[in-house]
């Protein structure tokens, strides 16, 4: 990684392993920011170590997957300019994530509405906390019949007693 860095354009690191409470929702959360850099031309880039599989996509559209850095981006008090992993796997030492313009860090990809995107995180976020503050509960996989063949509460999930039903609504 360090190969890596040293491509970038100059940086501070920030913060470490910072703790942080987050508010979403009426909900007060306890998080733990793994990187974050101030950069040279203002704003900052959140930072999360990856050493498995971690793909930006799990951040998009409604229910993110994997909510953690949206929630600590649409949080943070600094100005969030860039949003990544760094993967960490044998063979490979990479960023993956957005931007708000190039190069903030190597091979993010930029994404062209920047704005747009942290509103449509802070909404994501908010709709999930809020509907967990509510208490609600309902079983709801997000991706049906592939959520409940990879789900290990089987014995104990009225989904999965519909299998059958949800095998046919996915073949039409």
């Amino acid at each position: 990684m360090a190969e890596i860095e040293k491509t970038r354009a100059p940086f501070e690191v920030a913060a470490l392993e910072e703790r942080r409470t987050l508010n979403v929702a009426g909900l007060e959360l306890s998080g733990r920011i793994d990187r974050m850099d101030r950069l040279e031309k203002g704003g900052h880039a959140l930072i999360d170590y990856k050493t498995g599989q971690a793909t930006r996509r799990a951040w998009l559209g409604e229910r993110p997957d994997d909510p953690q850095l949206p929630l600590y981006a649409v949080s943070a008090p600094e100005r969030i300019d860039a949003v990544a992993f760094a993967r960490l796997n044998p063979g490979e030492m990479a960023f993956r994530g957005f931007s708000k313009e190039k190069n903030i860090l190597p091979k993010v990809e930029l994404y062209r509405d920047w704005r747009g995107l942290l509103d449509q995180w802070r909404k994501e976020t908010g709709d999930l906390g809020a509907a967990f503050a509510a208490g609600d509960a309902r079983v709801d996989p997000k991706y049906a019949l592939k959520t409940c063949r990879l789900c290990d509460l089987q014995t104990l999930c009225r989904v999965y007693e519909n299998l059958d039903s949800l095998k046919e609504a996915g073949d039409e």
